[in-house]
């Protein structure tokens, strides 16, 4: 898919049905003329309305995250002189000065650039930065914040090399992954010792944001030999995980592991899950009886089950992108663990610093089973697919580090989307008839464009300025097609352009869909 980095997204939008909305020329000169074809009719948008009841916490003392109820096209912040176009209700603005007050303007922008009246909101990031949150974590958090960030003696990291990078996060960096899928596991286990003031025997915490489109994020803890495998789609036995998408948040947990009757009451968040761009804190906290998910220290989910083994492995698994940022974890102090995992072929030997090694293997039934050898083998008489899991001296260093570039700042996006269906419900593949209406629904996903066209079977139908009262957002457009102006063929062609502000080249996608026979 084309993907671009931009600072903006897709968001909702309230429509309504409107009347053929006649030709009209803007007064700037970029603008774009509005013309809207005979047989064409514009589905109107409502003004944006006022965002409401903002809402101001702080991960950092250097930070803000700011977040407020709407459900515009997108909405424009303004701060300390600067402005930022974010694609639904919260943001997080970094680099403050932690002592100073910091004024906070947001709009609603609808998906033709019109602002609502601003919503304003003040905070002092270190008035509202809690600095307890890492009381209960040992050893060092990680922060990956840097080329080194995925230390291979720390993690091992099962990803395409090139969809990994570094973007801006304020006055540091965090990770980016530009994946379908990226699992990073922990050599550094979680030990659980006595119940901590908070009832936790052990916890992980992470710190994460989403992409703009749909992300998923999973902390899984995983019990012993299950982490040298490669991540799947299966639960590994006697596993459970945190799983994060922007729908929300809940605990996945083996069927397999002991249920217990404790009940748990969940905190009063408005929103529990994934945000494109900004930063939420998760904790696994594991209970002597359950599991509980905090997000910025509010419950959100839990599952009542017992963990029996006395130590689990960290994965963290990135499905749709999204931003890693830190990782943390609580209970009996361990180190890391220097491992490297090694698919298996006739060739493969143990290498000269391991300590010691082992063959891997996953069975039917979702078993493992595994076989130590001695670290002076030559041949591995195993046949694959099996892999060689070697622990290596502490000094050493397995692997190669991850390439990490510098990224540009934004949010990714995917391109612009068409759809088609017809009045009566009809959607492709199936032939549409050739009378009532067709409505067609352009998704855009670009940010400071001038407008759009939409052109069928060749011929331009509409021109639609996207920038009426300032940089344009993504939204969503709405047309109804005459289905008499579709054409004498079996098939007709819709094709979309996203022109930028530049007048470059615009982003373009199509749409073909069969026609019915003529009534």
């Amino acid at each position: 898919m084309d993907r671009r980095t931009l600072a903006g997204g897709l968001g909702g939008l309230a429509l309504v049905i409107a009347a053929v909305v006649a030709l009209r020329t803007g007064d700037a000169p970029d603008t774009l003329k509005r013309e809207i074809d005979d047989g064409v009719e514009v589905v109107q948008q409502q003004d944006p309305m006022k965002p409401a009841n903002p809402r101001a916490q702080a991960l950092d003392v250097d930070a803000l995250q700011i977040a407020w109820n709407g459900s515009a096209s997108a909405y424009e912040v303004r701060w300390n002189g600067n402005e930022q176009l974010v694609p639904g209700p919260e943001v997080e603005l970094v680099g403050l000065n932690p002592d100073q007050r910091t004024e906070v303007e947001i709009r609603a922008v609808s998906a033709t650039g019109k602002r609502s009246e601003p919503l304003t909101i003040a905070a002092t990031p270190k008035d509202l930065y809690d600095d307890k949150w890492d009381d209960q974590l040992v050893g060092q958090t990680d922060r990956f914040d840097g080329p080194e960030s995925l230390d291979p003696r720390k993690w091992r990291v099962e990803a395409e090399p090139e969809c990994l990078g570094l973007r801006p996060f304020g006055q540091s960096k965090r990770i980016d992954v530009d994946c379908s899928m990226a699992a990073f596991q922990s050599n550094t286990p979680v030990r659980f010792g006595v119940p901590a003031s908070d009832g936790a025997v052990g916890r992980a915490i992470i710190s994460v944001a989403g992409a703009v489109e749909s992300s998923h994020v999973r902390l899984t803890l995983l019990p012993d030999p299950w982490q040298y495998l490669k991540e799947t789609d299966v639960q590994p036995r006697g596993a459970v995980s945190l799983d994060i998408t922007t729908q929300g948040t809940r605990i996945i947990a083996d069927a397999d592991l002991p249920r217990t009757d404790k009940q748990v009451t969940l905190g009063d968040s408005q929103i529990t899950g994934l945000v494109a761009g900004v930063r939420h804190r998760w904790e696994m906290r594991v209970l002597p009886d359950a599991v509980v998910a905090l997000r910025d220290g509010v419950v959100v989910a839990y599952e009542a089950v017992a963990i029996k083994t006395p130590l689990v492995h960290p994965r963290i698994r990135i499905d749709g992108g999204g931003f890693l940022d830190s990782f943390g974890v609580g209970g009996v102090p361990e180190r890391a663990v220097p491992t490297e995992v090694i698919p298996l072929l006739p060739e493969t030997e143990v290498p000269q610093d391991a300590v010691a090694a082992k063959v891997v293997t996953a069975e039917p039934g979702n078993q493992v089973r595994v076989v130590d050898i001695p670290v002076s083998a030559k041949r591995i008489a195993v046949a694959p697919p099996a892999q060689l899991v070697v622990i290596r001296k502490p000094e050493s260093r397995p692997g190669t580090l991850p390439k990490l570039a510098d990224r540009p700042a934004g949010i990714k996006t995917g391109g612009p989307r068409l759809h088609v269906m017809h009045d009566d419900g009809t959607k492709p593949p199936q032939p549409l008839p050739r009378k009532g209406r067709i409505l067609v629904t352009a998704e855009i996903n670009a940010i400071g464009h001038r407008g759009i066209e939409l052109e069928l079977n060749g011929k331009r139908i509409v021109a639609l300025p996207t920038n009426e009262q300032g940089s344009a957002v993504p939204g969503r457009h709405e047309f109804w097609l005459d289905a008499k102006v579709l054409g004498p063929g079996a098939n007709a062609r819709l094709k979309l352009s996203v022109l930028p502000a530049d007048h470059g080249e615009p982003v373009i996608t199509e749409t073909v869909f069969e026609l019915g026979k003529t009534p």
